[in-house]
C-alpha cells in the first residue's frame, strides 16, 4: 500500500469506492437445532445448547456521496499549507491561522535596537506530492479564541487581513526539513519595537500581547502548475517551528559578531489556531468528476470519499428495522465489505489505507467502536 493523500482532523484522499458486498453473519436465537457449527470448542457443548446459525447476505442498502458542511480543525498538531489537484475531486487548498506568543515577557530591547532580520520557520512533518510552493504570511485582522471548535471549511473573511508581513523567495518542495520564510523587518520594527516603546503594557502579559498582535495566516500564494500536488504538513508543536527576530543595539560590544535574538512561538497548548480548507470540485475533469447525490437524489452505483472535507460516503441500511422486528436476535458478527474501484486516472499514491466509520443521528456523530481493516 502506498502513501495516501491528505486527510485532517485531518485525513487522506479516498477515491471511487463501489459497494461490492454487504455480508452479515448472524447468530439467530431459534427453537430448533441443527448440526453444531464448525468452531473451536463447538463439540464440547451439549446439543440442547446449540442454536441455529444463519448467514444473511441480502441486506438492502443505499449509498450516496455528500459534501461536508463542517470539519473541526482547531487545535491541530500539523499545520497544512499547499494545494492538491485530482481529476475526480478537483482542487483542494489549505492554509492555517494561528496566534503567536512571546518567548519571554517584558523584553528589554536595549538602546536604539535595529532589526537585522526575521524568519518564520516551520518544521516539515509530512507531505503529499512535491510540487513547489511559494508562501505568504499575513497579519490577522481579528483575534482568535482559545477553545473554539473552528470549522475549517467556513469563511475566514473576518480574520483575513491585507497586511503582508513576509513571503518566501525560494520555491519550497519539501527537500529541506525546514521551510524558512523571511519576515519584513519594517513590520517587526513598527509592530514590536516602536509599538512597545510607545506602550510598554503591550508586553505585560501574553493576553495583552495577543490583543496587540492577533496572529498570522500562512498560505501558499501560488504554485508552478495548473494542476498541482504539493500539500505540506508542518509540525506545529516542534520547537523548531518559530518566528525568530535577529537584532542589534548600542549596548552590544563593538566587536560583537552575532545578533541578539527574540522569538515568537507557536506550539503552546494555550495558542489558538486552525487549518482552513477550500475545496473546488468545479475544476475536476468533466469525464471523471464525481457527482454529489444527497439522500433524496437518484441512487448511484458508486460513492466517493475524500479527506480534508471534500466528500463523504453515506451508507443507509434501508431494512435495518426488519432486524428489530426479528428480536430476540444475537448477532455474532457483521461485516461491511467494500471494493475499491480501480481506474487508470487514480494514481497509486492516492489509494486509501485508512477509512473512518461513524454513525449520524440528529446531526450528532459517533465513532463506531468496531475495528476496520483496509486491504
Amino acid at each position: 500500500m502506498t502513501k495516501s493523500s491528505p486527510t485532517a482532523f485531518l485525513s487522506h484522499f479516498f477515491k471511487g469506492v463501489k459497494i461490492y458486498l454487504l455480508f452479515f453473519t448472524i447468530s439467530l436465537t431459534a427453537w430448533q437445532c441443527v448440526s453444531p457449527p464448525d468452531y473451536l470448542g463447538g463439540d464440547l457443548l451439549p446439543n440442547q445448547d446449540i442454536y441455529r446459525v444463519k448467514t444473511y447476505t441480502s441486506f438492502v442498502l443505499s449509498a450516496y456521496t455528500e459534501p461536508y458542511d463542517s470539519i473541526v480543525t482547531a487545535g491541530f498538531t500539523n499545520a497544512l499549507v499547499g494545494e492538491t489537484f485530482d481529476p475526480i475531486f478537483g482542487r483542494t487548498q489549505a492554509s492555517f491561522l494561528s496566534q503567536m506568543q512571546m518567548s519571554r515577557l517584558n523584553q528589554d530591547w536595549g538602546t536604539n535596537p535595529v532589526i537585522d532580520s526575521a524568519y518564520l520557520q516551520l518544521q516539515l512533518a509530512d507531505q503529499y506530492g512535491n510540487e513547489p510552493i511559494l508562501v505568504t504570511v499575513y497579519e490577522l485582522a481579528d483575534s482568535l479564541e482559545l477553545g473554539v471548535g473552528y470549522n475549517g471549511l467556513a469563511s475566514i473573511d473576518k480574520w483575513v487581513g491585507t497586511t503582508e508581513i513576509g513571503a518566501s523567495l525560494i520555491p519550497y518542495n519539501g527537500e529541506e526539513s525546514t521551510l524558512k520564510i523571511p519576515i519584513h523587518t519594517s513590520w517587526i520594527q513598527s509592530k514590536l519595537i516602536d509599538a512597545i516603546v510607545a506602550d510598554t503594557t503591550i508586553v505585560d502579559s501574553q493576553e495583552d500581547f495577543l490583543k496587540h498582535m492577533p496572529g498570522i495566516r500562512v498560505v501558499a500564494r501560488n504554485t508552478f502548475s495548473t494542476f498541482a500536488n504539493g500539500m505540506y504538513y508542518f509540525d506545529y508543536t516542534n520547537t523548531a517551528s518559530v518566528l525568530t527576530i535577529y537584532y542589534s543595539n548600542d549596548d552590544q560590544d563593538e566587536d560583537a559578531t552575532t545578533s541578539l535574538t527574540f522569538s515568537l512561538r507557536f506550539g503552546e497548548s494555550s495558542t489558538a489556531r486552525f487549518n482552513h480548507i477550500e475545496n473546488d470540485p468545479s475544476v475536476a475533469d468533466p469525464d471523471l468528476a464525481m457527482n454529489f447525490n444527497v439522500s433524496s437524489a437518484v441512487q448511484d452505483s458508486v460513492f466517493y470519499v475524500k479527506g480534508l472535507g471534500a466528500a463523504r460516503g453515506v451508507i443507509i441500511l434501508d431494512d435495518l428495522q426488519k432486524w428489530v422486528e426479528k428480536m430476540p436476535v444475537a448477532i455474532n458478527r457483521a461485516e461491511l465489505r467494500i471494493e475499491r474501484e480501480e481506474h487508470d486516472a487514480m494514481p497509486a499514491d492516492t489509494l486509501l489505507n485508512r477509512l473512518f466509520l461513524f454513525t449520524m443521528k440528529d446531526d450528532t456523530r459517533e465513532n463506531l467502536v468496531d475495528r476496520l481493516v483496509a486491504e
